[in-house]
């Protein structure tokens, strides 16, 4: 972070930024509060003005565009006045960059906000588009797509980093021609580098193709960041998106008029690039603002600082921590590796629910999890820790409050392992009457095919017939026998 940026984020951190994105088909005001160690919006709305419409053809804003971006402008303005915010970052993008009567709109505008427009090179569009991605999507190699009303940003991750990017001037706004964006997107040289990889498509006309999958093969999760599917299913999709007398499943309203020219562009964007899959990020470059600035806060998937914000209502502070040094011994025999993060995240959250109604503790502790308004779980990875703590709460019940058809997004091993590992928590909370001094007499031990309870002689009165038996269950579920030592 540069030296400007970097003074820009101190002030930031002592009141509300708003951020104003001045798109090709949208204008939307996003206003945080106080900058900690996630940004969750205090206000988020967005007015569809398309700037960029007709501008292929006339090189021109049109009045009636400029005339509607300005009241939406003049709005935001009040609504910045009045939740007395301090600090504003307003940018535009492919329209206000390419139209020859920009200042038409940008001098009007600046006026009502009393604030200067800073209007984003192709390359900062890019840059800001792949830094939203990766701070919220753990990408090692991908192809990242940034579709918007005026431009295609492409941006191709090795290791985790940006290697190549381009931006395009067709965006789904344009009067282009199927072979005109055919042409346009072959330009890119280095696209045949994608192949096999998963594409990454932000912007609204992926999340559209998103929304139209959620519909179209009943998936169970109506949740589109994180959402990803095979190409092959997304072709057939693409193919009727692209029938402008076709009427698709789940395209919102207002993308209607050009989803079909969105569509033609992401077709011919999988068939040069010969991606494997596509994910859909619901990720913005306001995403890669906010992260630029609060680079010192940024997610961090080892630590999982932020989900503790989440699980504010925890009954007693370090109950987490002690559960994590229990499991520690035992988790790559219960689990994959690969979900030792989100088990950490889900010990975090494994109170959620102790102050709801009991009988539905299971149920609203599951929902709270698969809608948790954050961006760097996977829809599997979400499922499973819904999974984990349902059972913390319900333990051998099959009370079936889980829908199936989300569970079964879940391998075999996965649901196995997320049973057992909720039946652990289980054992743990009651052993303990949720208190993390009490786990400081007991320790987990796996050798051959016994699960081992070693209890400090001291609290042998914590270990009744009802946490026994919650033990054994503990161990059924690891397919293990088990033992009980004082």
């Amino acid at each position: 972070m540069n030296e400007v940026a970097l003074s820009f984020y101190r002030k930031i951190n002592k009141g509300k930024l708003a951020i104003i994105d001045i798109g090709s088909n949208s204008i939307r005001l996003v206003i945080y509060p106080q900058n900690g160690k996630y940004p969750f919006p205090l206000f988020n709305e967005r007015v569809n003005c398309k700037l960029g419409e007709g501008l292929s053809l006339s090189k021109n804003i049109s009045s009636q565009s400029i005339s509607k971006a300005l009241s939406a402008i003049k709005r935001f303005a009040y609504i910045i006045k009045t939740m007395s915010v301090k600090h504003q970052i307003i940018i535009a993008t492919a329209a206000v960059r390419k139209a020859k009567n920009a200042k038409e709109f940008l001098r009007p505008a600046e006026k009502l906000l009393n604030h200067n427009i800073k209007i984003l090179s192709a390359k900062e569009e890019a840059d800001y588009a792949c830094l939203g991605v990766l701070s919220n999507i753990k990408v090692d190699k991908g192809l990242i797509a940034d579709l918007g009303g005026g431009s295609l940003e492409l941006i191709l991750i090795q290791d985790g980093k940006k290697i190549k990017s381009t931006s395009i001037d067709i965006g789904h706004l344009s009067q282009i021609t199927s072979e005109e964006i055919r042409k346009e997107i072959n330009k890119v040289e280095w696209l045949n580098k994608s192949k096999g990889l998963t594409l990454y498509g932000t912007g609204g006309s992926f999340r559209a193709l998103g929304s139209a999958y959620i519909k179209n093969y009943n998936y169970p999760l109506s949740l589109l960041h994180g959402l990803k599917f095979d190409i092959e299913r997304g072709i057939i999709l693409l193919d009727q998106m692209s029938d402008e007398n076709k009427e698709v499943l789940g395209i919102p309203p207002g993308r209607t008029d050009t989803i079909s020219t969105a569509a033609k562009i992401i077709t011919h964007l999988i068939l040069s690039s010969n991606v494997k899959n596509i994910m859909i990020s619901g990720t913005s470059i306001r995403d890669g603002l906010i992260a630029e600035l609060n680079k010192e806060n940024r997610i961090n998937p080892d630590k999982v600082a932020y989900y503790n914000v989440l699980a504010k209502n925890q009954r007693f502070n370090g109950m987490q921590t002690k559960i994590k040094k229990i499991f520690g011994p035992i988790f790559e025999k219960i689990a994959d590796k690969d979900l030792e993060r989100v088990f950490k995240i889900s010990t975090n959250l494994s109170d959620i629910s102790w102050d709801e109604q009991p009988d539905m503790r299971g149920n609203i502790a599951a929902n709270k999890i698969l809608s948790l308004p954050v961006r760097d779980l996977t829809h599997v990875e979400r499922v499973w820790m819904a999974k984990v703590v349902y059972h913390r709460y319900i333990g051998t019940k099959d009370k079936q409050q889980i829908d199936k058809r989300i569970t079964n997004l879940l391998s075999e091993k996965q649901k196995i392992s997320s049973y057992a590992i909720g039946l652990g928590l289980r054992f743990i909370y009651n052993f303990s009457a949720g208190l993390p001094k009490n786990l400081d007499n007991i320790k987990f031990k796996i050798k051959k095919n016994k699960l081992t309870c070693k209890i400090k002689s001291e609290a042998k009165a914590l270990m009744d017939k009802e946490n026994e038996r919650r033990f054994k269950n503990f161990a059924n579920a690891c397919n293990l026998n088990y033992e009980i030592i004082f």
